[in-house]
C-alpha cells in the first residue's frame, strides 16, 4: 500500500488541516496494470474517526493499511476534530469540508471512481454517526455506509441536555436546542426525508457491541430504520466501546461491501 499524508489549507474551514490516504499498490509480483492503468477507478472509503480522536486513529490501531491491498480500496481518513461531522452553529463548516470539498479533492487527484456504488462511508463513534450522515445526505456520492457503535442519537442527546462531554453541552455544534431535532443534522429526520424523496437509498450496516454504552441508542436506530423500509445489516456481538471490537469488525464491514479483494 502507499500511505500519503497530506496537510492543506481548506476553504471550507478557512485554515489548515489534514487528511490521510491509504491506496493499494502493486505487490513485486503483481500485476502493475491492475493499479496503475488510467482506466483503472478505484473504490474508496471515507473512513471516519471518533470523538476525541484524529485522521490517525484507524492506521494506528487497526491492519486498515494491509486490509487496502486485500480488498483492493482507498482510505481517505481525515481530520474533524470533536465536530460531530457537522457545520458547526458557532464554529467551522466541517460537513462541508468532509463530505463536498474533501470529496472533490481526492476525487481530482486520486484514481477513484465517483460511481456512488464505488464510494463508501465507514466511522466508528462520532465517525459512526458521520457515516450515516454522509450516506444519508449525499447519497449520489455514497451509495453504502457503515457505522460502529454509532452515535446515531446525538442530537438527541443535546436536545435533552444529555450531551455533557460536548463544549457547553453541545451549543457550538447544534445552536439553539429546540431546533435541532427534526433538522439537518437529525439522522432519524434525515432518515425519513430521503426516504420519501424519490432519491437514490443507500444501503447501510450498523454494528455494536453488547456491552457498548451506546447498545441502546444504536437499536433505537435501527428499528427506525427498518421500520422505513432501508435495506440495514445489523452486527451485535460482545464488546465494548474500544478499539478489539472497531478491530475486528471493521474486516466485517469490507466483506460486506461490494469490492473486488474479498
Amino acid at each position: 500500500m502507499a500511505r500519503l499524508q497530506i496537510h492543506m489549507q481548506s476553504m471550507s474551514l478557512q485554515f489548515d488541516t489534514q487528511v490521510d490516504v491509504v491506496i493499494p499498490q502493486c505487490a513485486p509480483t503483481g500485476d502493475p496494470s491492475k493499479y496503475y492503468s488510467a482506466d483503472n477507478k478505484l473504490p474508496s472509503i471515507l473512513l471516519m474517526h471518533g470523538g476525541g480522536g484524529d485522521r490517525a486513529d484507524w492506521l494506528r490501531f487497526t491492519r486498515m493499511e494491509l486490509l487496502a491491498d486485500e480488498f483492493e480500496v482507498a482510505f481517505i481518513c481525515p481530520s474533524a476534530q470533536n465536530s460531530s461531522y457537522m457545520n458547526m452553529a458557532y464554529g467551522p463548516s466541517w460537513a462541508d469540508w468532509i463530505y463536498d470539498e474533501l470529496y472533490d479533492f481526492t476525487h481530482s487527484i486520486f484514481p477513484l471512481s465517483t460511481d456512488p456504488q464505488k464510494n463508501f462511508t465507514v466511522g466508528m463513534s462520532m465517525g459512526g454517526y458521520g457515516a450515516f450522515r454522509g450516506a444519508l445526505k449525499f447519497p449520489e456520492r455514497y451509495g453504502w455506509g457503515a457505522a460502529l457503535s454509532s452515535g446515531a442519537c446525538v442530537p438527541q442527546k443535546i436536545a435533552s441536555g444529555e450531551a455533557h462531554n460536548f463544549p457547553q453541552g453541545g451549543k457550538m455544534m447544534a445552536g439553539d436546542f429546540d431546533k435541532i431535532l427534526g433538522g439537518e443534522n437529525d439522522l432519524f429526520a434525515e432518515a425519513e426525508r430521503l426516504m420519501a424523496s424519490g432519491r437514490p437509498i443507500p444501503k447501510l450496516l450498523s454494528s455494536c457491541g453488547t456491552e457498548d454504552f451506546t447498545y441502546q441508542e444504536n437499536l433505537k436506530f435501527r428499528d427506525h430504520l427498518l421500520s422505513l423500509g432501508y435495506d440495514l445489516k445489523w452486527i451485535e456481538a460482545s464488546g465494548a466501546h474500544n478499539w478489539d471490537y472497531w478491530e475486528s469488525h471493521l474486516r466485517d464491514v469490507l466483506e460486506w461491501l461490494p469490492l473486488k479483494g474479498k
